[in-house]
Protein backbone atom coordinates (compact mmCIF):
# COMPACT_ATOMS: atom_id res chain seq x y z
CA UNK A 1 0.00 0.00 0.00
CA UNK A 2 2.87 2.38 0.77
CA UNK A 3 4.25 1.90 -2.75
CA UNK A 4 0.84 2.75 -4.19
CA UNK A 5 0.67 5.98 -2.18
CA UNK A 6 4.21 6.93 -3.27
CA UNK A 7 3.35 6.21 -6.91
CA UNK A 8 0.25 8.40 -6.69
CA UNK A 9 2.26 11.24 -5.15
CA UNK A 10 4.93 10.99 -7.87
CA UNK A 11 2.25 11.08 -10.56
CA UNK A 12 0.66 14.14 -9.01
CA UNK A 13 3.96 16.01 -8.83
CA UNK A 14 4.48 15.24 -12.53
CA UNK A 15 1.25 16.99 -13.59
CA UNK A 16 1.75 19.92 -15.93
CA UNK A 17 -0.75 22.11 -14.11
CA UNK A 18 0.92 24.47 -11.67
CA UNK A 19 0.32 23.48 -8.06
CA UNK A 20 -0.68 25.80 -5.26
CA UNK A 21 1.59 25.10 -2.30
CA UNK A 22 0.69 26.00 1.28
CA UNK A 23 2.27 25.16 4.60
CA UNK A 24 1.37 25.27 8.28
CA UNK A 25 3.49 25.15 11.43
CA UNK A 26 1.50 24.28 14.55
CA UNK A 27 2.09 23.99 18.29
CA UNK A 28 -0.46 21.99 20.31
CA UNK A 29 -0.55 21.54 24.07
CA UNK A 30 -1.63 17.91 23.52
CA UNK A 31 -1.65 16.03 20.19
CA UNK A 32 -5.06 14.36 20.02
CA UNK A 33 -5.81 11.95 17.16
CA UNK A 34 -9.44 10.84 17.07
CA UNK A 35 -9.62 11.61 20.76
CA UNK A 36 -6.53 9.70 21.87
CA UNK A 37 -3.34 11.46 22.95
CA UNK A 38 -0.36 10.50 20.78
CA UNK A 39 1.92 12.79 22.77
CA UNK A 40 1.32 11.33 26.25
CA UNK A 41 -0.72 14.39 27.34
CA UNK A 42 2.26 16.59 26.41
CA UNK A 43 2.88 19.38 23.86
CA UNK A 44 3.78 18.64 20.25
CA UNK A 45 5.12 20.58 17.26
CA UNK A 46 3.82 19.85 13.77
CA UNK A 47 4.67 20.81 10.20
CA UNK A 48 2.29 20.29 7.26
CA UNK A 49 2.62 20.90 3.50
CA UNK A 50 -0.28 20.81 1.04
CA UNK A 51 -0.25 20.75 -2.75
CA UNK A 52 -3.39 21.57 -4.72
CA UNK A 53 -3.96 21.41 -8.49
CA UNK A 54 -7.24 23.38 -8.89
CA UNK A 55 -7.59 22.74 -12.61
CA UNK A 56 -7.43 18.96 -12.19
CA UNK A 57 -9.06 18.39 -8.79
CA UNK A 58 -6.06 16.45 -7.45
CA UNK A 59 -4.32 17.27 -4.19
CA UNK A 60 -1.58 15.79 -2.01
CA UNK A 61 0.37 16.58 1.11
CA UNK A 62 2.07 15.40 4.24
CA UNK A 63 2.61 16.10 7.93
CA UNK A 64 5.33 15.58 10.53
CA UNK A 65 4.69 15.60 14.28
CA UNK A 66 6.63 14.61 17.35
CA UNK A 67 4.81 11.95 19.38
CA UNK A 68 5.39 9.80 22.44
CA UNK A 69 4.48 6.13 21.97
CA UNK A 70 5.02 3.30 24.43
CA UNK A 71 6.70 5.88 26.72
CA UNK A 72 9.29 6.60 23.97
CA UNK A 73 9.81 9.67 21.81
CA UNK A 74 9.12 9.24 18.09
CA UNK A 75 8.05 11.13 14.97
CA UNK A 76 4.86 10.58 13.01
CA UNK A 77 5.07 10.76 9.22
CA UNK A 78 1.80 11.05 7.30
CA UNK A 79 1.30 11.30 3.52
CA UNK A 80 -1.94 11.57 1.60
CA UNK A 81 -3.29 12.06 -1.90
CA UNK A 82 -6.81 12.50 -3.19
CA UNK A 83 -9.25 13.89 -5.72
CA UNK A 84 -12.06 16.40 -5.15
CA UNK A 85 -14.91 17.20 -7.51
CA UNK A 86 -17.21 20.20 -7.12
CA UNK A 87 -20.84 19.29 -7.82
CA UNK A 88 -22.10 22.85 -7.33
CA UNK A 89 -20.62 25.99 -5.73
CA UNK A 90 -21.31 24.91 -2.13
CA UNK A 91 -21.15 21.12 -2.49
CA UNK A 92 -18.27 18.77 -3.39
CA UNK A 93 -17.18 15.16 -2.87
CA UNK A 94 -13.73 13.64 -2.53
CA UNK A 95 -11.83 10.36 -2.26
CA UNK A 96 -8.25 9.56 -1.36
CA UNK A 97 -5.68 7.47 0.50
CA UNK A 98 -3.44 8.12 3.52
CA UNK A 99 -0.36 6.37 4.84
CA UNK A 100 0.94 6.79 8.40
CA UNK A 101 4.02 5.42 10.13
CA UNK A 102 6.11 6.27 13.17
CA UNK A 103 9.85 6.17 13.72
CA UNK A 104 11.30 3.72 16.21
CA UNK A 105 11.41 -0.02 16.77
CA UNK A 106 7.66 -0.47 16.17
CA UNK A 107 6.40 1.69 13.30
CA UNK A 108 2.64 1.03 13.73
CA UNK A 109 2.47 1.69 9.98
CA UNK A 110 -0.94 1.52 8.35
CA UNK A 111 -2.82 2.79 5.30
CA UNK A 112 -6.43 3.83 4.93
CA UNK A 113 -8.75 4.96 2.16
CA UNK A 114 -11.43 7.60 2.57
CA UNK A 115 -14.33 9.28 0.85
CA UNK A 116 -16.35 12.28 1.91
CA UNK A 117 -18.24 15.45 1.14
CA UNK A 118 -18.14 19.15 1.93
CA UNK A 119 -21.20 21.40 2.11
CA UNK A 120 -20.31 24.96 3.05
CA UNK A 121 -18.44 24.57 6.38
CA UNK A 122 -19.78 21.06 7.05
CA UNK A 123 -17.28 18.31 6.15
CA UNK A 124 -17.90 14.57 6.50
CA UNK A 125 -15.62 11.61 5.82
CA UNK A 126 -15.58 7.82 6.13
CA UNK A 127 -12.22 6.02 6.48
CA UNK A 128 -11.37 2.34 6.10
CA UNK A 129 -8.08 0.79 7.27
CA UNK A 130 -7.40 -2.93 6.52
CA UNK A 131 -4.98 -3.13 9.48
CA UNK A 132 -5.54 -0.21 11.84
CA UNK A 133 -2.23 0.88 13.42
CA UNK A 134 -0.82 -2.40 12.06
CA UNK A 135 -2.79 -4.33 14.70
CA UNK A 136 -4.00 -7.01 12.28
CA UNK A 137 -7.70 -6.11 12.12
CA UNK A 138 -9.74 -3.65 10.02
CA UNK A 139 -11.39 -0.49 11.30
CA UNK A 140 -13.99 1.99 10.06
CA UNK A 141 -14.03 5.62 11.17
CA UNK A 142 -16.68 8.24 10.35
CA UNK A 143 -16.46 11.92 11.22
CA UNK A 144 -18.32 15.22 10.87
CA UNK A 145 -16.68 18.63 11.24
CA UNK A 146 -18.34 22.03 11.24
CA UNK A 147 -17.47 25.66 12.00
CA UNK A 148 -19.34 28.98 12.16
CA UNK A 149 -18.19 32.58 12.35
CA UNK A 150 -19.33 34.33 15.52
CA UNK A 151 -18.24 37.93 15.09
CA UNK A 152 -15.27 39.49 13.35
CA UNK A 153 -12.32 37.12 13.66
CA UNK A 154 -13.91 34.78 16.20
CA UNK A 155 -15.45 31.42 15.27
CA UNK A 156 -16.65 28.20 16.89
CA UNK A 157 -16.03 24.65 15.68
CA UNK A 158 -17.09 21.11 16.49
CA UNK A 159 -16.09 17.55 15.62
CA UNK A 160 -17.80 14.20 16.15
CA UNK A 161 -16.20 10.84 15.29
CA UNK A 162 -17.25 7.20 15.52
CA UNK A 163 -14.90 4.21 15.19
CA UNK A 164 -15.68 0.52 14.80
CA UNK A 165 -12.89 -2.08 14.91
CA UNK A 166 -13.13 -5.52 13.36
CA UNK A 167 -11.76 -8.79 14.66
CA UNK A 168 -12.57 -10.67 17.85
CA UNK A 169 -12.92 -8.61 21.03
CA UNK A 170 -14.41 -11.35 23.24
CA UNK A 171 -11.18 -11.71 25.24
CA UNK A 172 -11.32 -8.04 26.20
CA UNK A 173 -14.95 -8.19 27.41
CA UNK A 174 -15.50 -4.65 26.14
CA UNK A 175 -17.21 -2.94 23.23
CA UNK A 176 -15.63 -2.66 19.76
CA UNK A 177 -17.01 0.87 19.30
CA UNK A 178 -15.69 4.27 20.29
CA UNK A 179 -16.88 7.85 19.86
CA UNK A 180 -14.91 11.07 20.21
CA UNK A 181 -16.05 14.67 20.40
CA UNK A 182 -14.30 18.01 20.18
CA UNK A 183 -15.68 21.52 20.45
CA UNK A 184 -14.02 24.86 20.85
CA UNK A 185 -13.52 28.48 19.92
CA UNK A 186 -11.00 29.99 17.53
CA UNK A 187 -9.45 33.36 16.72
CA UNK A 188 -8.24 34.01 13.17
CA UNK A 189 -5.35 36.50 13.05
CA UNK A 190 -4.07 35.69 9.56
CA UNK A 191 -1.55 34.25 9.02
CA UNK A 192 -1.92 32.95 12.60
CA UNK A 193 -4.78 30.97 14.07
CA UNK A 194 -5.46 30.22 17.75
CA UNK A 195 -7.86 27.56 19.03
CA UNK A 196 -8.95 26.37 22.45
CA UNK A 197 -11.00 23.17 22.54
CA UNK A 198 -12.37 20.48 24.81
CA UNK A 199 -12.01 16.87 23.63
CA UNK A 200 -13.44 13.67 25.09
CA UNK A 201 -13.81 9.99 24.14
CA UNK A 202 -16.28 7.26 25.12
CA UNK A 203 -16.21 3.53 24.52
CA UNK A 204 -13.43 1.02 23.88
CA UNK A 205 -10.07 1.63 25.64
CA UNK A 206 -6.93 2.53 23.67
CA UNK A 207 -5.42 -0.98 23.85
CA UNK A 208 -8.47 -2.59 22.24
CA UNK A 209 -8.23 -0.26 19.25
CA UNK A 210 -4.48 -0.75 18.79
CA UNK A 211 -3.52 2.80 19.75
CA UNK A 212 0.11 2.97 20.92
CA UNK A 213 -0.66 5.65 23.51
CA UNK A 214 1.22 5.70 26.80
CA UNK A 215 -0.48 4.18 29.82
CA UNK A 216 -2.45 6.58 31.97
CA UNK A 217 -3.23 9.21 29.31
CA UNK A 218 -6.40 11.19 29.90
CA UNK A 219 -9.63 10.53 27.98
CA UNK A 220 -10.67 14.17 28.42
CA UNK A 221 -8.53 17.26 27.85
CA UNK A 222 -8.38 20.95 27.09
CA UNK A 223 -6.17 21.57 24.06
CA UNK A 224 -4.57 24.85 23.00
CA UNK A 225 -3.45 25.13 19.38
CA UNK A 226 -1.41 27.93 17.76
CA UNK A 227 -0.64 27.74 14.05
CA UNK A 228 1.09 29.84 11.42
CA UNK A 229 0.21 29.42 7.74
CA UNK A 230 2.05 30.53 4.61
Amino acid sequence: MFRIVVAVLVALFALQARAQVTGTATFVSDYRFRGVSLSDDRPAAQLALDYDWPASGWYAGGMLSNVRLDARKAVQLLAYAGYVHRIRPELSWEAGVRYTRFTGHESYAYAEAYTGFAYRQLVGRIYYAPSYFNAGYPAWYAELNDSHVLSGKWYVFAHAGYLRRGGNVADYHVTRFRSDFRTGIGLSLAPCDIQLSWTTVHGAPDAVLGYPSAAGTSRNAWVLSISYAW
